[in-house]
């Protein structure tokens, strides 16, 4: 679709973000291109730092700082590479910049240790970065789970995605954020595709919830937990976190 450029490049002062869309924002700019931007992430983004409008057939315009771009709704949640690429180019053309000075604001400080935390429908782990890969193990933190959430998360997502959460899946993610130490960046890891996206329900409820919490989460990554070990993820997380 075109992008209609209204005014002269000039530099857009961003406003506050939440953590979600500034990844989102860090994603577009990303090189090379991301390929799990979120349609709904995207959307989230643009009505942060513009307006969204829905025309027919599934269009939609956005519009920031006196620029509009017109995209389709895609079939897929997840935009093409040259979806996200048109996206890099309309904000660029706004004077949006992945490294502005209200983006850079959200980055908590580095010299502080750094979390990993592991979900899925197994149960949860949490480490503190910086311990040497023989030390992870006595270091890792498991939240209860009295309700035997996990057990039944295939069930629990169904009824999630009829607008429902069940008071066990609260207790559950209530009890992740009640043992998470109370500073450092935190990296989420999930079970890729074919499990349910336990981790990035995480995320969401964070989001809405926790909202300090959720601002110290930096990446959100997936793996296959079934065949990664402990050192391996906490490679993964150190790795995030140098990026």
């Amino acid at each position: 679709m075109n992008t209609v450029p209204n005014a002269a490049d000039t530099s857009f002062a961003l406003p506050a973000l939440s953590g979600a869309q500034h990844r989102t924002l860090e994603a577009i700019f990303r090189h090379p291109s991301a390929h799990n931007l979120e349609w709904r992430d995207l959307v989230a983004l643009i009505s942060a730092i513009g307006e969204v409008h829905e025309k027919a057939n599934s269009d939609f315009t956005f519009a920031v700082a006196g620029h509009h771009h017109t995209l389709r709704k895609p079939h897929s949640k997840d935009l093409t590479g040259a979806e996200v690429m048109e996206i890099r180019h309309f904000l660029k053309l706004a004077g949006v910049a992945s490294d502005g000075p209200s983006a850079s604001a959200l980055a908590p400080d580095l010299a502080t240790p750094g979390l990993l935390i592991v979900v899925d429908q197994e149960g949860a782990k949490i480490f503190h970065i910086d311990v040497t890969a023989e030390d992870a193990l006595a270091h890792v933190i498991r939240p209860a789970d009295p309700h035997h959430f996990l057990h039944h998360a295939a069930h629990e997502n169904s009824a999630r995605d009829r607008g429902h959460r069940s008071p066990e899946e609260t207790a559950y993610y209530e009890a992740i954020t009640n043992a998470v130490p109370s500073d450092g960046q935190i990296v989420v890891v999930g079970h890729g595709t074919g499990k349910s996206n336990v981790a990035h329900t995480l995320t969401d409820y964070l989001e809405t919830h926790h909202a300090a919490l959720h601002r110290r989460i930096v990446r959100e990554l997936t793996a296959d937990l079934s065949t990664i070990t402990d050192p391996q993820l906490l490679d993964l997380a150190r790795q995030a976190l140098r990026a």
